[in-house]
């Protein structure tokens, strides 16, 4: 079990370290920004996608309701090592430390990790239970309230990540192909609510 939220601790990490990266580079795309606060994107995208692997991962080692959690208990703190690795690598005040960090240590997580594996965990219940048309409808609905739902800190794209986990226990052959078009779907759901800024250019 120890593994499981170690695991979920390191994919929470790699994510903080990109979320850093991007909010200290100058990457931009029209007028979308990945640097300052449109780093923010990273956590909300990655956090949900991260459940597909992490609790595919632990359904095929026999786990269950138990061993899912806890992969997202690792989770939600590796997410929130962006507030240590921001005072650690790019402190705003020298005489800052670790301690400050808390606060964000155990809010970052919850704001990324904790409510789209929620919705996740439902979305999974559903499609794995969901037979003939009932499935058809959870589909539709589902994408529909993940894009709605996207733009709170990308909350509503776990939907996705549920979903395609359902689908991968009913098609285990496909978990490589199922993984690259659960993260195409968060990527293109995830920015509908910056569509605009992404096809307009930087004012003269």
């Amino acid at each position: 079990m120890a593994l499981l939220v170690l695991a979920g601790f390191l994919a929470g990490t790699v994510i903080s370290v990109l979320t850093v990266v991007a909010e200290h580079s100058r990457i931009t795309f029209n007028s979308y920004a990945l640097f300052g606060n449109g780093a923010l994107i990273v956590p909300a995208l990655l956090a949900p996608f991260a459940l597909y692997p992490g609790w595919v991962w632990a359904l095929k080692r026999g786990g269950r309701a138990l061993e899912l959690a806890l992969f997202v208990l690792g989770l939600h703190f590796g997410v929130g090592m962006i507030s240590v690795l921001e005072v650690l690598v790019f402190p705003v005040d020298q005489t800052l430390t670790v301690g400050d960090a808390l606060p964000g240590f155990l809010f970052s997580g919850a704001v990324f990790a904790l409510p789209a594996a929620l919705l996740a965990g439902a979305a999974l219940w559903i499609g794995l239970r969901a037979q003939g048309a009932g499935r058809s409808i959870a589909i539709v609905v589902g994408v529909l309230a993940s894009a709605f739902l996207a733009i709170a800190f990308g909350a509503g794209l776990g939907i996705l990540a549920g979903g395609a986990v359902a689908l991968e226990r009913r098609v285990p052959r496909r978990t490589v192909t199922i993984g690259a078009a659960l993260f195409v779907a968060i990527v293109a759901v995830g920015n509908l609510p910056f569509a605009s800024a992404l096809i307009s250019p930087l004012p003269n």
